[in-house]
């Protein structure tokens, strides 16, 4: 068994405390990512769980193992690093079997296990390079085959694609992806990059400031996500934020007033709220109408991105925290400068109180 399991684990750096009692179950044979902004602590507590940090307070366990004061070695775990951290002057085989031959492994044994991992990673052909001779996504195969050649209970990847171009990026997900569903081993992965977080996770741990704001599958957080932040994080392009004054709610439905007047009503149970209050209405860019049958919001058209597969559109709108993004057929010809309205279907729309937090969503269009 190699699941982790984390109790009110603490980090602090002198007086400044990183994270604040993380709190989080992870089971065997589960891919979770760790995701959040540049400072949120996701890269601290992913090395207080290799044990290259220590554990300021709180218990971690490994395997139903309490590892707070087990060296890094004996945990039963691998970490794959954003640098791929290989000898210049070693192959390809002899990086991979750096570790083995330093824990006096038997020379057969280290090779069967060298070869296993290379037929799993497909680089048999460059075994015999040397790490000037690769490509980054081969370097990057390579450092993930030092890893798998130790048979970890659980796989820790920081950031392992973040040097990688765009297209090799999406090649190195699927092959993460293949690697989990082959081994089925527990695999913790860092990432700011939430299309990363979306395309590989079983369960995604969103972070900030140290604390863990939502922990749900992918599509549980890009559909209820519980407050602003994970709202704005999860999505690409992220979620449109439009800012108003709750004037009536109920159980089904809230009315909203926003900045230029009009009403908004969102399908939300709002009978928390309290009429008068600030509230934030939520939308998707992919979740417009062009119609005008009420519920619609105006605005001017600052720029346009043809994509091909679709038109985004960036419009100007009183009231918004910044240009609102909206995701239009390819074949949508509006103009820079133009006014154009918008509709907000009430089913796709989400709304927070003035504290960030969520409204429960009643219904789906």
């Amino acid at each position: 068994m190699s699941e982790v399991v984390l109790r009110g684990i603490r980090k602090s750096f002198g007086n400044i405390e990183i994270l604040h009692g993380i709190d989080l179950d992870i089971k065997d044979g589960e891919f979770v990512v760790f995701v959040g902004p540049s400072g949120c602590g996701k890269s601290t507590l992913l090395r207080a769980i290799a044990g290259l940090e220590d554990i300021t307070s709180g218990e971690l366990f490994i395997g139903g193992k309490h590892c707070n004061d087990i060296p890094p070695s004996k945990r039963g775990v691998a970490m794959v690093f954003q640098s791929y951290a290989l000898y210049p002057h070693m192959t390809v085989a002899e990086n991979m079997a750096f570790g083995l031959k330093l824990a006096g492994m038997d020379k057969h044994q280290m090779k069967e296990a060298v070869d296993r991992a290379a037929k799993i990673l497909r680089i048999e052909p460059l075994m015999e390079r040397k790490p000037k001779e690769l490509s980054g996504g081969q370097r990057q195969r390579v450092a993930i085959g030092r890893a798998i050649v130790r048979k970890p209970e659980v796989f820790l990847f920081d950031e392992p694609l973040s040097n990688l171009d765009a297209a090799l990026r999406v090649q190195m997900r699927i092959e993460i992806t293949k690697l989990h569903r082959d081994l089925s081993s527990t695999m913790i992965y860092v990432t700011h990059d939430q299309v990363e977080a979306m395309t590989l996770a079983d369960r995604i741990v969103v972070l900030s400031y140290g604390n863990v704001e939502q922990v749900g599958s992918p599509l549980e957080l890009y559909h209820h996500p519980r407050n602003l932040f994970v709202a704005g994080f999860i999505g690409s392009p992220k979620m449109n934020f439009i800012e108003g004054k709750l004037v009536a709610a109920s159980d089904e439905s809230a009315t909203v007033q926003l900045a230029d007047g009009s009403m908004i009503v969102t399908a939300v149970d709002a009978r928390e709220g309290v009429p008068g209050a600030k509230v934030t209405v939520g939308i998707r860019p992919e979740h417009w109408a062009f119609d005008t049958s009420g519920n619609t919001l105006s605005g001017e058209v600052i720029a346009v991105e043809h994509l091909g597969e679709a038109t985004m559109l960036y419009l100007q709108a009183q009231g918004a925290l910044e240009p609102l993004v909206v995701r239009a057929d390819a074949t949508h010809d509006a103009k820079v400068g133009e006014k154009i309205s918008v509709h907000l279907p009430p089913g796709r729309c989400y709304l927070f109180n003035e504290a960030g937090a969520a409204f429960r969503r009643v219904k789906t269009e």
